[in-house]
């Protein structure tokens, strides 16, 4: 299972350094070559500490650019002038570990992806 602890921490700290986003995204180092595995990994973190999806939410809150991911409770799309490639999730957390994945490959690719 790949080591997302690093990137699952993003949303914690990268108010609080001088690193710029994508700084910290390529530092934290995910496969985006395997999107369901990422996934994966990131549900079993985000489950394991609590404190993880709400910082994730403020995170995709305070967002202020589009074209880009977002997260909005147990529902994670798109946002391009209105919210495309949207999926529902019954546990929010789900939602929250799609959102990082599609946040991964977006600052780092400048990629849609849809899991």
């Amino acid at each position: 299972m790949p080591d997302v602890s690093n990137l699952v921490t993003i949303a914690l700290t990268w108010r609080t350094g001088d690193r710029s986003i994508r700084e910290l995204f390529e530092a934290a180092g995910p496969d985006l070559d395997d999107a369901e595995a990422l996934r994966r990994a990131i549900h079993d973190a985000l489950v394991a500490d609590p404190l993880l999806p709400p910082a994730w939410q403020t995170y995709s809150y305070d967002k202020r650019s589009s074209p880009s991911p977002y997260l909005d409770g147990p529902e994670a799309g798109f946002y391009d002038g209105g919210r495309h490639d949207v999926v529902v999730y019954d546990d929010p957390v789900d939602a929250c570990a799609d959102f990082i994945c599609r946040e991964s490959a977006w600052v780092l690719r400048r990629e849609r992806i849809a899991i």
